[in-house]
């Protein structure tokens, strides 16, 4: 069950970063940020939020660390902690 709520995630962020930037190829190993592919604010303005309100998640500051953030795979394993953590 756990890996299928990862792959949903993992799937939900793809299509989001896709809606956001759709030229380029998302998959889970993607550099987003070495890539130039997206940039903080995108991530902190349109990715984030989105995935709080779909996941009824909170992010707190102190969290917002890059190795979170640096490929759509390290944002679902954050994201899924997050989840448990309800």
């Amino acid at each position: 069950m756990k890996e299928k709520q990862r792959d949903s995630i993992l799937e939900e962020i793809i299509y989001l970063l896709k809606e956001i930037q759709p030229v380029g190829e998302f998959g889970e190993g993607t550099m987003l940020f070495e890539g130039g592919l997206i940039d903080s604010f995108v991530i902190f303005d349109r990715l984030l939020p989105g995935l709080e309100e779909k996941y009824g998640i909170s992010v707190k500051p102190l969290e917002l660390l890059p190795e979170h953030f640096e490929t759509p795979g390290a944002i679902a394993e954050y994201i899924e902690g997050k989840i448990q953590e309800r």
